[in-house]
């Protein structure tokens, strides 16, 4: 498989959104002006994966130094700082089409490494219940059930340290 991991650009918008919109439950999947603000926002931050030339995945975050996951402020850059020695994952998703593929691991392997590459000192996230050995594969672990609302759905807050 030729897969290409970059940085995202405005001209990747449609397919990401379109990707979010299929994946997520309405009520959970980010808005197109959302997903545009992250990406102009933070390139750096947003990962897209890339298969013979069309986007089939993503992974995108914010960077801070205060963390609250369960403030929704931080899923529309309130408190994003490019600097900041954390980061937030916001989505890890891949097109139906290439689900079980490996494709959402390469990507969390590929920003893992480049936080801690660029000096982050841990990575946050909210995930369902079925969804934390996937995380721990990479290095997460389960802090405890958060208390996000988020979608109506139950969350779980997990970390990753640098060593």
């Amino acid at each position: 498989m030729n897969l290409v991991l970059r940085s995202a650009e405005l001209k990747d918008l449609n397919a990401c959104h379109r990707i979010e919109a299929l994946r997520y439950p309405e009520d959970e999947a980010a808005s197109r002006e959302s997903i545009q603000k992250r990406i102009e926002t933070f390139p750096e931050g947003f990962l897209v994966a890339e298969k013979e030339g069309a986007v089939v995945g993503f992974i995108n975050g914010g960077a801070t130094n205060k963390v609250d996951l369960a403030d929704e402020e931080i899923k529309a850059m309130i408190g994003h700082d490019p600097h900041g020695k954390n980061l937030v994952v916001m989505s890890v998703v891949v097109d139906e089409s290439v689900a079980g593929t490996g494709i959402a691991g390469e990507l969390m392997q590929s920003y893992v490494k480049k936080a801690w590459e660029e000096g982050r000192k841990a990575i946050f996230l909210l995930c369902k219940t079925h969804l934390i050995p996937f995380y721990e594969k990479y290095g997460f672990s389960w802090i405890c059930k958060s208390d996000s609302t988020h979608g109506g759905a139950e969350w779980h807050e997990m970390k990753a340290t640098s060593v």
